[in-house]
């Protein structure tokens, strides 16, 4: 967006948004901040109870990055043992292998999940402190798992920041309610081809659209390939068990966590089973959810506390202790504790929301 004079204009780019000011007053600099991240109050201007500046606190919030990628590696070696263990049950039992394929299906697309949600980290920029390698290190250790691209996913992903609770937001499975149908929908693909269609849809025209589907093409082959060898490899060393707890695993079991997750960070305790949200604004919502190993498991790389993520995007998840600590000590924290909740009682009030609620 252009530079007027005498105004503040937010300049979104891929993975940050820029606030300029050129005698803005405070309001139109909060108006200007809240118009680029939906369900965020302003921050500009924000200090905590001691008079600290949260514009200088922030710049002392440096990413851990190996931190970042020792996460990332425990995940990994948790999805491989649960893989390695059915292959080795295989090996040894056969058929009788078949009563553990859904248990292992359901731990390796787990972690499998976990895995895949640090390409948000790269989306932004947090993996790396260069930029080139940053996008060199998502492609090659997180985005083949889905055969996608850090930069598509990037420019994709950012809209949802730009956009989130109005029809132009280009993450969509929290328009549904986590039911028993949504559950059945995503098993048979359904989810997975509405997703798809979306993201299709919310793509660059002209040059960019051609360049960034060339990428994309070239990463999804990259993805198809591994995938491919992983169930060679099983299937000529007998281990079929094995081969069809991979299969589950990405094709099932991860698709649901991770719609699931998105709905009960996104989804509104109002929101109506009945309402096609691609046409009607859902609204922006963020939550907090409780501090366990299974929250942070399943909520990996910060998307526990995605509020946090929302209000702030370009301080990496490794620094949200840090964060959270200085908002609580501002008069956000009534706002952020009020978006307290567990994962549990997320999905069971969204769960059993029934036409009329709103």
């Amino acid at each position: 967006m252009e530079h007027g004079p005498d105004r503040m204009v937010p300049v979104a780019t891929a993975g940050s948004t820029v606030l300029r000011a050129d005698g803005a007053t405070k309001d139109e600099r909060a108006a200007a901040r809240e118009r680029a991240f939906p369900g965020s109050p302003s921050l500009i201007g924000l200090r905590d109870q001691g008079g600290i500046a949260f514009a200088d606190y922030r710049r002392a919030l440096v990413p851990r990055y190996a931190f970042a990628w020792l996460d990332v590696g425990l995940r990994y070696a948790l999805m491989i043992a649960g893989f390695a263990a059915i292959c080795l049950y295989s090996h040894a039992a056969g058929a009788r292998t078949l009563w553990l394929v859904v248990p292992a299906a359901a731990w390796i697309g787990f972690w499998f999940a976990s895995i895949v949600l640090f390409m948000h980290e790269g989306a932004h920029f947090l993996l790396h402190p260069d930029k080139a390698t940053n996008d060199r290190l998502a492609n090659t250790c997180i985005c083949w798992l889905l055969g996608d691209d850090i930069a598509a996913y990037r420019a994709l992903h950012w809209q949802h920041h730009l956009h989130l609770g109005d029809t132009r937001d280009t993450e969509v499975s929290y328009h549904y309610a986590p039911t028993l149908r949504f559950a059945l929908e995503t098993a048979a693909g359904v989810h997975a081809w509405r997703v798809f269609w979306n993201h299709r849809n919310a793509r660059p025209e002209g040059e960019d659209r051609a360049r960034e589907g060339r990428t994309g093409k070239a990463a999804l082959l990259r993805g198809i390939c591994v995938h491919g060898a992983i169930l060679v490899v099983t299937l000529w060393a007998g281990l079929w068990p094995a081969a069809l707890a991979w299969v589950l695993a990405v094709a099932v079991v991860f698709p649901y966590l991770s719609a699931l997750r998105q709905q009960l960070e996104h989804r509104s305790d109002a929101a109506s089973p009945e309402a096609d949200y691609a046409r009607v604004p859902h609204g922006a919502v963020n939550r907090m959810f409780e501090k366990t190993f299974l929250a942070r498991a399943f909520g990996s790389a910060g998307f526990r506390r995605h509020l946090l993520h929302h209000w702030d995007p370009s301080v990496s998840y490794t620094r949200f202790d840090e964060l959270e600590a200085f908002l609580l000590r501002t008069d956000f924290a009534p706002a952020i504790d009020e978006a307290r909740t567990t994962y549990r009682e997320a999905w069971r009030r969204l769960g059993t929301t029934r036409p009329g609620d709103q």
